[in-house]
């Protein structure tokens, strides 16, 4: 029997008495799922048009393929948006991404992807072959630091840069892609949201995305997606929200409905976090560290800085 941790039996209760899971899937290498039906005429369910005013020729991603998916798509999306989108919102999401898709090791459509000094010129590189990771730097210009006590290596790696709300709303068109039909009718002005590539419009108060990294070896190839959606006897918490683990990471953001998150107006939000049962060999590697990001500005972000820590086991010296 396990004995999980106080917190993590308190946040299960939790989400056990206020939801119900509507869509969940675990994504494996191979596997090919295709959202909603093809039938004619089709309808976009982001611009809310139909054939022939719109056309369907382009494989539509559920999730980017940018974490490693190449196989789950849908019928819901038009050319218009699936394009509005990729050179948007995914776009921009998966920069805010991209340090923890390296050093989990996510294969995307393009491999791992490299990180490297921002800006012209040369600079260190941080990159991932089958052999490993590989690290460049100049000698006036380190990017990590070796604790050979501690047994850690210390990085300082940059984001590309991002605009943080934009990258809230490539997390939101996940949840919105992924719920049924029916529910669509609950959220026509959060579609407009999303779609709309002004930034700088306020949608909702407050608007967290907890973020859980879980330390230690986990599968780089595997993604969950899970929808919840509030019951119908409780009303003092948002009507539904995402769950987005790959890698090292889980993310979880709400999915604002105006008309049914109508009941929390005024109100802050006190939710924990989704659960996370336990991470591999936390005598070893630590316990899961929950953050709360606020994707809330609406400016673009540069040169961000992300700190990133390995463990090793022993150093090699080898003859240059």
């Amino acid at each position: 029997m396990i004995d999980f941790p106080a917190a993590v039996v308190e946040a299960a209760d939790f989400y056990d008495k206020h939801y119900t899971g509507v869509w969940n899937v675990l994504l494996e290498p191979y596997m090919r799922l295709m959202l909603g039906n093809a039938e004619r005429p089709r309808h976009c369910r982001f611009c809310g048009k139909n054939e022939p005013a719109v056309t369907f020729r382009s494989k539509a991603h559920a999730l980017p393929a940018a974490f490693g998916n190449m196989e789950l798509f849908s019928n819901y999306e038009c050319d218009a948006c699936n394009h509005l989108f990729g050179d948007g919102i995914e776009n921009q999401l998966g920069n805010w991404t991209k340090p923890m898709r390296t050093l989990s090791r996510v294969s995307g459509r393009n491999g791992v992807p490299t990180i490297k000094k921002p800006g012209p010129g040369k600079g260190w590189r941080l990159e991932y072959s089958n052999t490993g990771f590989r690290v460049k730097e100049y000698e006036n210009e380190p990017s990590f630091e070796v604790d050979e006590k501690a047994r850690r290596v210390c990085f300082e790696l940059h984001r590309d840069t991002y605009t943080p709300v934009a990258a809230l709303k490539g997390l939101v068109k996940i949840g919105l892609t992924l719920i049924p039909d029916v529910e669509t009718q609950h959220f026509r002005e959060t579609y407009d949201w999303i779609r709309n590539t002004d930034h700088s419009r306020n949608f909702v108060a407050e608007f967290p995305v907890f973020r859980t990294f879980i330390p230690g070896p986990m599968p780089n190839d595997l993604v969950v997606l899970m929808l919840m959606r509030r019951r119908a006897e409780t009303d003092t918490v948002p009507y539904a929200f995402l769950v987005f683990a790959y890698g090292n990471e889980v993310l979880q953001v709400f999915l604002p409905s105006i008309f049914k998150d109508k009941c929390i107006n005024g109100k802050p939000l006190q939710l924990p976090a989704f659960p996370i049962p336990s991470a591999p060999n936390p005598a070893r590697y630590g316990k899961p560290i929950m953050t709360v990001e606020r994707l809330t500005g609406r400016e673009p972000v540069r040169g961000e800085k992300v700190p990133a820590a390995f463990g090793f086991d022993s150093i090699v010296w080898m003859k240059p």
